[in-house]
């Protein structure tokens, strides 16, 4: 951190900071996710699960597979849908696999995850 306190770059560290803060900016505008389509799909199995990590299992999830093994998950507490997952059996990486969150309730859903990230009930649905 000694860079700081130098005089020649300390323009630089503000020039970047001041980039990090506009990059950030940019990252926060709202793009609205669809949910997957179950056209074609069929539901599988349904279990309750612990969304929060707080040991209740709140989250109703139900899962549909496709003839090719694809599979479809949503997460739903008192019938509303918080998430919604793909995971295609053919391709394990980009647009066809993901998670996308409604994080604060309004029925868009506005985040997305990789499959393997962590997310967790939207704290607009936490008791």
């Amino acid at each position: 951190m000694t860079f700081l306190y130098n005089k020649p770059y300390s323009c630089n560290a503000i020039i970047l900071g001041f980039c990090l803060a506009l990059s950030s900016v940019q990252a926060v505008a709202v793009t609205n996710f669809e949910p997957p389509k179950l056209d074609g799909f069929n539901l599988h199995a349904e279990r309750d699960a612990d969304g929060d990590k707080d040991g209740v299992n709140e989250t109703h999830i139900k899962q549909y597979f496709n003839t090719s093994g694809d599979s479809i998950v949503s997460m739903s507490i008192k019938d509303k849908v918080w998430a919604w997952s793909l995971n295609t059996l053919n391709n394990d990486s980009g647009d066809k696999n993901f998670v996308i969150r409604d994080s604060n309730c309004d029925g868009q859903f506005n985040e997305v995850y990789g499959l393997d990230d962590e997310f967790h009930v939207p704290d607009c649905l936490k008791k």
